[in-house]
């Protein structure tokens, strides 16, 4: 009797299996209907450079002209710095910017500016737009422009 169920058991699971395998079949049968990337047929375009016109060309060199000479920051020495940095007022009189600049360069054993030296760093600073002069009692008074209280901030 055993060997009987045991056979109807076998009977019945390999029934089951070949009913799930269909039922599988048929789910996967109803799966293939076309994607949408089967559909579509992708075709190859060709690209070319966009060409720069003269007037843009133009355009874009005077911009860059425009844009070096209005900020030159990177262009300071490191002697121009140091002078510029050493404004602690927006007007000083060339005295007391020697004063000021060589206090700091005496204590660390750098040769101090003499006034020719500090003359032409101040020239090279007023020619960039960072100071303006003006002659007050036979004095040159160095004033820091916009443009330099804007580079020390």
């Amino acid at each position: 009797m055993e060997n009987k169920n045991e056979r109807d058991k076998v009977k019945k699971d390999s029934a089951d299996k070949e009913k799930i395998r269909d039922y599988i079949e048929q789910m996967a049968q109803s799966k293939k209907t076309p994607v949408a990337k089967d559909l579509v047929q992708l075709k190859h375009v060709e690209v070319k450079k966009q060409e720069i016109s003269p007037q843009t060309q133009n355009l874009a060199n005077t911009l860059r002209e425009q844009y070096l000479e209005h900020d030159q920051f990177e262009r300071l020495t490191n002697d121009e710095l140091t002078v510029l940095e050493s404004f602690t007022n927006k007007r000083m009189f060339l005295t007391r910017i020697a004063i000021i600049v060589n206090q700091s360069r005496i204590p660390l054993g750098i040769e101090p500016f003499n006034k020719a030296d500090l003359e032409k760093i101040l020239d090279s600073l007023v020619s960039k737009g960072y100071l303006e002069v003006e002659l007050v009692e036979g004095k040159d008074v160095y004033i820091l422009t916009e443009r330099g209280v804007y580079r020390l901030q």
